[in-house]
């Protein structure tokens, strides 16, 4: 099949537009958020103050890339329209309204029993959005490895948003007696396991081959990844609520660690064999992701083994920044401007000039982010090892100042015009 983000059966492109903004736009959000986060680097991994970042952080900005880019890439890769647009419009606004009550209860005291009415609202955004997966899906009549891991991918997030709104009601209500502990720590693993992880590995296999423009390579270690991961994840969640043996819980986090290792076994082997050899900002963004993803999986296992709360928090920060921030932005500066290109200048092909793609990314500004990002990342890992609060804060800092480039990045591509 070939491969190209355009098809006559995609939604809108405001549709799209609506995720991508919200989503950078709750990034900077979330950057400035960091600032006030020194004080919790030695800190308990499960407290509320985190809890509000990571909700600000991964609803707001991963999530909300990955709904945008699922509504653009499903079409593409099933060659079968959105079940309904309609519902992806709803799904949008209640999502944001759903998820900002979450996070203004997570970090407001006085506000706390906004979480499980905000957990409610974001619950049943999500399933609007499963259920349009799920329709979508039920009327095809092949399913291919991207698909698998969309679809379950899917899977994932109703499971583990599931288990975030019982969380949330018995947190606000007392709904259940739970171990609180255990069940956060399979929410986590079913969301950024789970659906996330999931989702980039599928998505991956799409736009990674597109855009270095590799052919002819093997698919063996993303079928490995892929059926590794999914069961890892599977054990390890049923491994928390029910209360299994550290036995059963170690097996479950070797076939995660054996599939995430897969998965980079096989983007190396994809970009090894690109065409496009320029080390632009988008190859350093992959590249760097791939080892902060590395990082962050040997800094987690230690962090079971050895129980050093400090490096729960780094692989934290390997994860959340050097991994998920760096590909997805890397990814933005690719998707955002062909898909404003096709929707402003492709009806003008043949009738005037129309610009290149990477004209509608400010070059040097991008790669001044790029290397800020790297470099923020290096800084705030140094501050979490050495316990330096003030370290951590320059990190932040320097963080924030790349994702307002980033931002007015997306502006100058939104509002990209020739020149005469």
């Amino acid at each position: 099949m070939k491969v190209s983000l355009a098809t006559e059966m995609a939604p809108p492109f405001v549709l799209v537009a609506h995720f991508f903004i919200a989503g950078i736009l709750f990034l900077t959000l979330s950057g400035g958020a960091l600032l006030s986060m020194s004080s919790d680097i030695s800190g308990y991994i499960i407290s509320s103050s985190l809890a509000a970042f990571s909700h600000l952080y991964l609803l707001g900005f991963v999530m909300m890339i990955i709904f945008g880019a699922m509504y653009q890439l499903l079409p593409v890769v099933l060659e079968a329209p959105i079940f309904s647009k309609d519902f992806a419009y709803v799904q949008f606004y209640m999502y944001v309204v759903g998820f900002s009550l979450m996070v203004s209860g997570f970090s407001f005291a006085e506000f706390h029993l906004l979480i499980p009415y905000g957990a409610v609202i974001t619950y049943l955004s999500m399933l609007i959005f499963c259920f349009n997966v799920f329709l979508t899906f039920y009327r095809l009549e092949k399913i291919t490895l991207v698909s698998k891991f969309l679809l379950i991918g899917t899977i994932f997030l109703f499971i583990s948003t599931s288990l975030g709104l019982l969380i949330g009601l018995s947190l606000g209500h007392g709904l259940l007696a739970i171990d609180i502990d255990a069940w956060v720590k399979a929410h986590i693993i079913g969301t950024l396991g789970g659906f996330v992880m999931m989702i980039v590995m599928g998505v991956s296999m799409v736009l990674i081959p597109m855009f270095s423009l590799s052919h002819n390579f093997s698919e063996q270690w993303i079928n490995r990844a892929f059926y590794l991961h999914s069961f890892g994840v599977t054990l390890m969640m049923i491994a928390l609520i029910a209360s299994f043996p550290l036995l059963v819980q170690s097996i479950a986090a070797l076939c995660m660690v054996l599939g995430v290792l897969s998965f980079v076994v096989q983007i190396a082997m994809i970009l090894r064999q690109r065409v496009r050899k320029q080390n632009d900002y988008w190859v350093k963004n992959i590249l760097f992701a791939l080892v902060c993803l590395v990082t962050s999986v040997f800094t987690c296992t230690l962090y079971f083994i050895l129980g050093e709360a400090y490096l729960g928090i780094l692989s934290g920060v390997l994860f959340f920044f050097g991994f998920l921030l760096s590909f997805i932005v890397g990814h933005i500066y690719k998707i955002l401007p062909f898909l404003i290109w096709y929707e402003k200048f492709s009806p003008l092909v043949g009738k005037q000039k129309v610009p290149l793609l990477h004209q509608m990314i400010h070059t040097k500004m991008a790669d001044s982010q790029t290397w800020m990002l790297f470099i923020a990342v290096g800084i705030l890992c140094s501050g979490v090892v050495t316990q330096i609060e003030r370290l951590f804060f320059l990190g932040s800092v320097l963080l924030l100042s790349s994702l307002v480039l980033v931002a007015l990045n997306a502006l100058y591509a939104f509002n990209y015009k020739m020149k005469e």
